[in-house]
């Protein structure tokens, strides 16, 4: 049976299943590892929401939608990006506008058309120097609205010293949150990411070491749904914080994430060999070989320790490709001897992360 073959089986006894059923999947998923991990995150954005419109008031600050503006998407970064750059970058650039702001709103003469001038040039010049400096990126919004709003009672210095003032509130009522409020978020998101990249890798292996041609289509859409699995893993990699002490688990989550992608070029390989035409039948004892990969995959993605696939087996070695001048099952042993390689090194970074 397909993988997809039995997906769509699992999906008709859902369809089947009784009202209580019904009921209990419906509270499993809910209690599920990536409801909880969702349920946290929106705790974590109320509550820096609300804090942050609460602190800019109680410090008088006459904006406090900047404050919970810039909370949010300090926030958000622990979902998109790395939370702490963002703070930073978001400090950075709302100085360097502001900055920039007040000494163009004080310079210019009055009137609509050197304001306007003012804001183009400002607003060039800081995005020409933005330009790969993601810590600007904020600055010409920034700069735009010290200019404009500096005509007001307020004056130039006043706004930009408020918005400064705003901007550094929310951000770090963000990262406060962040690492307050459920810490272990971002970590328990990589779990996820890695135990189901891990299933998802397992089941291209076993669909390309059928050596069936008509799982072609099916195999380039797990192919690109891993990649996309990678990228997500890539990313959950970096936003997890670690504060001051070693850094040698951060090394280690990013080291994981190269380890997966290696993997998936194995199967790469694997693929030219399995996938060849009538290749099949000669390459039973690959294919055996492959199984076991398979099944060390599955484990992880589970959350079991597994044993070493260990050194590959001479009788599946290299040299006889070689001497019987075989293509295909050239690059199945090419690519199983290095599934066996990179493949024990998965399963030693699942295990020092502890993720098994």
């Amino acid at each position: 049976m397909r993988p997809s073959d039995a997906h769509r089986g699992a999906g008709a006894g859902q369809r089947g299943a009784g009202p209580l059923d019904a009921a209990n999947l419906t509270v499993a998923r809910a209690l599920s590892p990536r409801r909880a991990a969702e349920v946290r995150a929106a705790l974590q954005m109320a509550a820096g929401a609300m804090a942050a419109l609460y602190l800019a008031t109680i410090l008088g600050l006459p904006h406090p939608y900047w404050s919970v503006i810039s909370a949010i998407v300090v926030i958000q970064a622990s979902v998109g990006g790395g939370v702490l750059n963002v703070a930073r970058d978001r400090a950075i650039g709302t100085v360097s506008g502001a900055l920039v702001g007040a000494v163009v709103a004080f310079v210019r003469p009055p009137g609509m058309e050197s304001m306007a001038l003012g804001i183009a040039i400002s607003t060039a010049a800081l995005a020409f120097l933005g330009t790969g400096r993601p810590w600007l990126k904020v600055a010409p919004v920034t700069a735009t609205i010290v200019i404009a709003g500096g005509t007001g009672t307020e004056g130039p210095a006043s706004l930009a010293l408020d918005r400064v003032m705003e901007i550094l509130v929310g951000s770090g009522v963000g990262v406060v949150a962040i690492l307050a409020l459920f810490p272990r978020h971002a970590r328990q998101a990589f779990q996820i990411q890695a135990r189901e990249a891990a299933g998802e890798a397992a089941v291209l292996l076993a669909l390309v070491s059928r050596g069936d041609p008509a799982d072609a289509t099916e195999i380039s859409r797990w192919h690109a749904d891993l990649k996309r699995r990678l990228d997500a893993l890539g990313q959950a990699a970096k936003n997890v914080i670690d504060l001051a002490g070693p850094q040698r688990e951060t090394a280690d989550r990013a080291a994981l994430a190269r380890a997966f992608w290696r993997v998936r070029s194995d199967i790469v390989i694997l693929g030219r060999g399995f996938q060849s035409e009538g290749a099949g039948p000669r390459l039973g004892p690959w294919s055996k070989d492959a199984a076991r990969a398979v099944e060390r995959l599955e484990a992880l993605s589970q959350g079991r320790a597994v044993e070493p696939m260990g050194p590959v087996d001479q009788t599946l070695a290299l040299s006889m490709a070689v001497e019987d001048d075989d293509m295909a099952l050239g690059a199945a042993a090419i690519g199983l001897a290095h599934m066996h390689r990179d493949l024990d090194d998965l399963a030693e970074r699942f295990a020092d992360l502890k993720l098994i």
